[in-house]
């Protein structure tokens, strides 16, 4: 998938550079789940040594902006869309969250021992549930963005022709030049591909009106445009590759059973209540929800 937390390394932070570009200082929109309600009969499914902990402990890699990263004011205290989703959790369960930094490559084999869980945008993948089970828990794609009001009446089912500011390096770079090559052989006008070194400079040539549109994962496009105060609208891909989607779970050892089907009906819970639809509005993602949170779900590598 195109956004996906093993694929798009080269845009961590881009959200708040963004912000920082377009508006000034980028500080986290944040969840309040000081309202969310525990539920009594979840939270007696707590496997017994963190029911009396009193605390889950989560594993992730804070350097991957909008889902993670370390906050600006003190460079400590971890923000972001998986730390709200970890606290919410944890508000329903009816215990305290330990929101912990690790490399990203040392959180799943923690799992278990060090980590209860493992919450930083991991893509579902068939090699990785032979190791670990998977909660879906949002559903990644990409997304256009677009001057506010599309003037340029740009279509994403057809960009031929068009000017498309992209970052240079990434999959979806590849993917334009790939639909360029089929625009011209196919005797229609060519793209004009804008290269720029980071995703921030494609968007804000976007939002300067120098480019008809920029392409790159959705949660990365989607919390630009909220932060962009009016200036960039997202498009929807309708077809190709761009239009494939594909889930993000939180990690369980395989071994903990019980404790993966609990994460599953919590979610569903805060799904079923609309606290997980109004949580990835506020970042600005509600296109990255999932319906129904599965374990292990069936994926396509």
């Amino acid at each position: 998938m195109s956004n996906t937390r093993n694929c798009l390394k080269s845009t961590v932070g881009t959200a708040i550079l963004v912000a920082i570009a377009f508006c000034g200082p980028a500080l986290a929109d944040g969840f309040d789940t000081s309202g969310i309600k525990a539920d009594p009969v979840l939270a007696a499914r707590l496997p017994a040594k963190i029911k009396a902990a009193g605390v889950m402990s989560i594993g992730s890699d804070t350097a991957y902006a909008p889902w993670e990263y370390l906050s600006e004011k003190d460079g400590q205290t971890p923000e972001g869309i998986d730390v709200d989703i970890a606290n919410a959790i944890g508000a329903k369960l009816g215990v305290k969250i330990d929101f912990q930094t690790s490399a990203f490559d040392a959180i799943l084999p923690a799992l278990g021992t060090k980590f209860d869980l493992g919450v930083s945008a991991f893509t579902v993948s068939n090699e990785r549930m032979k190791v670990v089970n998977f909660v879906s828990y949002s559903d990644s794609g990409s997304l256009w963005a677009v001057k506010a009001g599309n003037p340029s009446s740009f279509d994403p089912a057809d960009f031929c022709g068009r000017k498309i500011a992209i970052q240079s390096g990434s999959w979806h770079e590849g993917i334009v030049n790939d639909v360029d090559k089929t625009c011209t052989t196919a005797g229609k006008p060519a793209i004009e591909v804008l290269p720029f070194a980071t995703q921030t400079e494609a968007l804000t040539r976007v939002a300067a009106g120098g480019s008809d549109a920029t392409i790159s994962g959705g949660s990365t496009v989607g919390y630009a445009s909220k932060q962009s105060k009016g200036q960039l609208e997202v498009v929807s891909p309708t077809t190709g590759v761009f239009s494939e989607r594909g889930p993000n779970g939180i990690a369980v050892a395989k071994a903990d059973v019980e404790l993966t089907q609990l994460v599953a009906d919590t979610i569903n819970a805060l799904i079923a209540e609309g606290t997980y639809q109004a949580l990835f509005d506020s970042w600005g993602v509600g296109t990255e929800i999932v319906k129904k949170a599965e374990v292990n779900p069936t994926v396509k590598d």
